[in-house]
């Protein structure tokens, strides 16, 4: 495992600890028995009329292992020992990638929210051009996903910095 390798598993490792030190909790409104997608509270806090939203937590595990994976299998170095793109040009295309992702299949509110009279209800990710055009985006977790990418480049960005190479000295 060479050192770009290293930094992707890295960086993948932080992000899983992350998200499993911060889950996504559903508030329960009592009563109605309706969960809505509440905060990322930290896990050993006790949340009263809250439960983790297992079914977003393993998507965003997932995304974040598709990602690892795809990012290690890149990083790796060709059989001539050069890598197949630069450091800090794959973070650039994993970022593009990223954020393509997000805004292509944004996070949607449901149907009931939309009348604003209860509150906003995240209800899914869907093809942004598919049959659930008419609906908004949640905009909460929309804005979380897109400084999250932001922020998992940069540190990349940051931590592929190009070797200098040192000019010979003349004897």
């Amino acid at each position: 495992m060479n050192r770009s390798q290293t930094v992707v598993l890295s960086v993948a490792a932080v992000n899983l600890a992350l998200l499993l030190l911060f889950p996504p909790f559903d508030s329960i409104v009592i009563g109605r028995g309706i969960s809505t997608l509440d905060a990322f509270y930290f896990v050993f806090d006790r949340q009263y009329n809250k439960v983790v939203n297992t079914d977003l937590l393993f998507l965003l595990l997932g995304w974040v292992l598709l990602n690892a994976g795809i990012g290690w299998l890149w990083a790796k170095s060709s059989k001539s020992g050069v890598p197949l793109l630069s450091g800090r040009n794959a973070v650039l295309v994993f970022a593009i990638g990223n954020l393509m992702a997000i805004l292509l299949f944004p996070p949607f509110e449901n149907y009931a929210s939309m009348s604003r009279l209860s509150g906003t209800y995240f209800d899914g990710f869907y093809f942004v051009f598919g049959d659930k055009w008419q609906r908004r985006f949640y905009v909460p977790l929309l804005y979380i996903e897109i400084l999250w990418a932001l922020i998992n480049s940069g540190v990349l960005w940051l931590l592929f910095q190009e070797q200098k190479e040192e000019a010979p000295t003349a004897a």
